[in-house]
């Protein structure tokens, strides 16, 4: 007879959080794999960002897509997560995931934006445009994944579902995608050391996911 510890152990929603991080991936590879030139950083001119955007419609519109589309599995496996780590943590999961979904969602539709004809000859709103979603689907989005880190490691420490390294791991991490807020700190000027923290705390993640995935789907629960 399978217990209720056995279900959660085998909770086949958390297979959704390896779907987020391929989605996410395959449509930034797809996506950067066909612009032309680099993307413009958040202290480009508006001439530079209007021409970039104008030259890789197809492109942009590819990772805001999957942006989107990555945000599905995302709160699955939050509500994978809640269900698997047990009903004290739940609540906590189930935020910090809506609202790294939320943020990874409104950035896609915030970059499609950006694929628009309308935008055509508008160099100022375009730029303006182009920095929101760096924000949102930058710092913004990793500080919210780092929330769901975070918690996942904690709660997985806590019930021995985690093993201390992992956990460690998840700690380290949070950190860095707390630190990545420092961006949202100083708008008018990001420095590429602050900057970097975005993609640290964003890939790192990305590997805590997976890890965290395939370590909860072995553990062994006995039944009582």
């Amino acid at each position: 007879m399978t217990d209720i510890a056995t279900e959660r152990r085998t909770d086949p929603r958390l297979w959704a959080g390896i779907g987020f991080v391929v989605i996410f991936l395959a449509g930034l590879v797809a996506g950067l794999a066909t612009t032309k030139g680099g993307w413009p950083v958040p202290t480009a001119s508006p001439d530079e960002v209007l021409g970039f955007f104008t030259s890789n419609r197809e492109a942009i519109a590819i990772i805001g897509f999957t942006q989107g589309l990555a945000a599905v599995p995302l709160v699955v496996f939050s509500a994978g997560l809640a269900r698997t780590l047990g009903d004290r943590p739940a609540p906590q999961l189930i935020a910090a995931g809506a609202l790294a979904a939320g943020t990874l969602l409104l950035s896609g539709a915030l970059t499609s934006t950006l694929t628009h004809p309308a935008l055509t000859g508008q160099p100022a709103l375009t730029s303006a445009l182009a920095y929101l979603v760096f924000l949102i689907g930058g710092p913004a989005h990793v500080l919210a994944l780092s929330l769901l880190v975070l918690t996942t490691a904690v709660a997985g420490r806590f019930s021995g579902r985690l093993p201390v390294w992992l956990s460690t791991f998840g700690f380290v991490v949070a950190a860095l995608g707390l630190v990545s807020t420092l961006n949202l700190a100083v708008p008018a000027l990001p420095s590429i050391a602050v900057a970097a923290f975005i993609p640290a705390g964003r890939f790192l993640g990305f590997v805590f996911i997976v890890a965290a995935v395939l370590t909860l789907r072995r553990s062994r629960v006995s039944a009582e």
